[in-house]
């Protein structure tokens, strides 16, 4: 091997490291290997099921809850509440007057909703007493009904009564001696939701009465 064979080969060895540093990014810094030691992995297990356990918990609270309504009302008053498409409302003020029909109305999952979650009631107001026993004079009654209206029994969702006081933010089944008061949040949304509903049927049925 010549001299120069070995300084050009000297040569483009040492350039080598000038090329491929040309070719990096403008502010590219070659930062050293860092070393993955057990300490690491441990902790981004720990993160992990960190993690994990956050978002489990956030679904949880999120979820509703049922034992106790489900107490109160029974398992078949919940499963109505919760997929009866056919959902109606009367006020006992409207005596003789057709039912309010709620079904596909926007916002009727709130009702579902303020029915089912039992945050929504105040428990310590539990008592063996007909919602209709309230005798006070601003009291106001309504009655929701949930109906499947499916032919088949062996499939058909059982029809469930809801019996309210509006006012008070009483509710609870016709047929039993069993009230329990709403939160004072959700009482007043519920008076509201039923009687703008009510209210704008009406309208409608007047307004037809008059053409």
């Amino acid at each position: 091997m010549t001299v120069t064979e070995n300084n050009l080969r000297f040569a483009s060895a040492s350039s080598l490291p000038v090329a491929l540093s040309s070719s990096l990014p403008e502010g590219w810094v070659d930062h050293p290997k860092i070393p993955i030691t057990g300490r690491a992995i441990w902790l981004g297990v720990a993160i992990l099921l960190v993690s994990i356990f956050v978002a489990g918990a956030s679904i949880h609270f999120r979820r509703t809850q049922l034992e106790l309504t489900t107490r109160f009302w029974g398992a078949d008053t919940i499963r109505a509440i919760q997929l009866c498409p056919i959902v109606t409302l009367t006020f006992d003020s409207d005596a003789g007057k057709k039912p309010v029909d709620l079904s596909g109305t926007p916002g009727l999952g709130h009702l579902r909703h303020a029915l089912l979650e039992q945050k929504h009631y105040l428990w310590q107001t539990e008592e063996a007493l007909a919602v209709d026993a309230l005798t006070t004079p601003e009291a106001k009654f309504a009655t929701v009904v949930f109906s499947d209206p499916r032919d088949d029994e062996a499939v058909r969702i059982p029809t469930a009564t809801i019996r309210l006081e509006l006012q008070g933010g009483w509710l609870g089944p016709p047929d039993r001696s069993h009230r329990v008061q709403l939160t004072d949040r959700v009482k007043p949304a519920v008076r509201h939701f039923l009687t703008v509903l009510r209210n704008a049927q009406q309208f409608r049925s007047d307004f037809r009465d008059d053409k």
